[in-house]
């Protein structure tokens, strides 16, 4: 007999869905996979690109970003949250007002909500947790964006004060973090550093069991505050390869699935029973230039490296159309935009600014001035980012017709991190492909993050400058941009260091990425946020 291979992909897929459960049974197909009319189901399935491993929302990020945040995001609220737009909404803060001075900010809690186990939610348990993410060894993972604050104050049994080291125009950006989810005081006194096994909170679901790696299960809470939700049950589950998270979701083993790959996308959106979910990210992606290279401190250099890229042709052929040039060191979206700029493909105005600056072809055509080439070896980590060995080889490539030597170190990427956040003398490489996603939205803390002057050359980067950036004007602008609360007069502070930092290139500019999931048609209410996060826990 012959053997029907649509069947067999099907049974590979609930195989590898299933593997490492304890459940008996394979979850419902979501819709049928023939085609024929969707199904209404009482659980779905979720197939994460990355495991979770713990749900401690004070841990380090690798408890599984972004999938640790997106069960999170589930089980626990905050006071503010993210609309799909970035706009501030209300959560267990029904509002909030900011002092004259900028200093303190005062929320108005929600009343009648019980964490969990039962306990009650009020302003003790708001004052417990943040002032314990105040303290940088109990908050491993986010404790630069709780940095600027000074203490929180109970007023009343549903009031509380955040009180602000300095005037501090990010604060809410921070509340929207995963973060400051709020777990149950009662629940981290007896649970302890194993709270991220144990998650008790406000939200909509409730943990009914976690198999570190493999996947996570949670039921409704039908005490939840907002109501009761649409589904059971929700079950969060590692598929770490896109072509058996895609075959899942086609054939009915998977409900939504994240990380889809550009190059199957257009496939999937034209997929009878599947909408394709995409929507601009605020992931900002360059190649960061060595400022101790005394080659590279000329900035007509780096214009030049800028000019020679054809980065509409990269967008449009490595990423197929999913995602944006960059006009500004920050991803439209992000809070605090301005366009900066643009450096067009123009490689006769690259060649005569290197000319100009004294840069003569030598024998093998490299450029060649005072006895030193122009030539540069640029790390690239393996397979952590979308395509990022091939655009490194395109980087090469383009950076050639200009007169530029580049060559290729591929690094693994669990080692990445670590040799570029080293101290000045250290550095050992010219360029470096990198993608910073703010996670928190906020563009003072990405600038802060990336362009802030290190303080100390001899120890490592507190953050992500690297490439040893420093212009104090642009210091001078961030800093004060992140006092104002004023939020169109911190906008035009940010736009003004964009610009700056847009003209010194301290990057090659390159792109934003889109973020790209998929949800079954049967399947309402899924969230994709331009943060990063897809979010299941509000599907209808």
């Amino acid at each position: 007999m012959k053997k029907n291979p649509f069947k067999m992909l099907t049974l590979v897929v609930a195989i590898a869905l299933t593997a490492g459960c304890t459940s008996t049974s394979a979850p419902a197909p979501a819709n049928n996979a023939a085609g024929g009319a969707s199904v209404k189901k009482d659980s779905i399935v979720y197939a994460q690109s990355v495991a979770i491993t713990s749900l401690d929302t004070a841990g380090m990020q690798p408890q599984g970003y972004p999938s640790g945040y997106e069960a999170a995001f589930a089980i626990y609220n905050g006071l503010v949250k993210f609309d799909d737009q970035l706009e501030f909404k209300p959560d267990l803060a029904e509002k909030w007002m900011t002092s004259s001075d900028g200093k303190t900010w005062s929320f108005s809690l929600r009343k009648d909500v019980k964490f969990q186990d039962g306990t009650p939610f009020n302003a003790d348990a708001v004052v417990s947790v943040y002032t314990k993410m105040l303290d940088k060894t109990y908050n491993t993972g986010a404790s630069t964006l709780w940095a600027p604050i000074d203490k929180i104050v109970k007023v009343d049994d549903y009031n509380v004060q955040i009180l602000t080291k300095e005037p501090y125009g990010g604060l809410l950006n921070t509340l929207a973090h995963g973060s400051a989810l709020i777990p149950s005081p009662a629940a981290l006194e007896k649970y302890g550093k194993d709270i991220g096994l144990h998650p008790v909170g406000t939200g909509a679901y409730i943990l009914d069991k976690i198999e570190p790696g493999t996947q996570v299960v949670l039921k409704a809470n039908d005490n939840y505050y907002g109501g009761k939700p649409a589904y059971k049950q929700i079950t969060f589950k590692y598929v770490g390869d896109a072509s058996s998270r895609i075959a899942a979701l086609k054939s009915g083993q998977a409900d939504v699935i994240d990380a889809v790959p550009v190059e199957q996308a257009d496939d999937l959106k034209s997929s009878p029973n599947v909408d394709l979910i995409n929507v601009p990210g605020l992931q900002v992606f360059g190649i960061g230039l060595n400022q101790n290279n005394t080659i590279l401190q000329d900035k007509n250099v780096r214009q030049a490296l800028n000019m020679a890229i054809q980065k509409e042709a990269i967008v449009k052929t490595l990423f197929k159309g999913y995602g944006t040039v960059l006009t500004s060191p920050l991803a439209p979206n992000t809070t605090g935009y301005v366009k900066s700029g643009e450096y067009s493909f123009d490689v006769e105005k690259a060649k005569k600014i290197l000319a100009d600056a004294g840069w003569k072809a030598g024998a093998d055509g490299t450029l060649e001035k005072e006895g030193k080439k122009l030539s540069f070896n640029l790390r690239t980590p393996d397979g952590m980012y979308p395509n990022d060995v091939i655009v490194a080889e395109t980087m090469k490539s383009q950076l050639k017709t200009i007169g530029v030597d580049v060559k290729i170190n591929k690094v693994e990427k669990s080692t990445f991190w670590d040799g570029i956040k080293v101290p000045q003398a250290k550095v050992d490489f010219d360029m470096v492909l990198f993608g910073y996603n703010p996670s928190h939205g906020n563009g003072g803390i990405q600038l802060d993050a990336l362009f802030a002057t290190n303080p100390d050359a001899a120890k490592n980067p507190p953050q992500w400058n690297f490439n040893w950036y420093s212009n104090k004007a642009v210091d001078e602008l961030i800093q004060n941009a992140n006092k104002e609360v004023d939020q169109q007069k911190r906008t035009q502070l940010m736009g003004q260091a964009e610009k700056m930092i847009w003209d010194d290139a301290p990057y090659i500019w390159l792109y934003a990425k889109n973020n790209i999931a998929a949800k079954a048609k049967s399947v309402d209410g899924i969230k994709v946020l331009p943060v990063v996060f897809t979010l299941v826990h509000e599907a209808k």
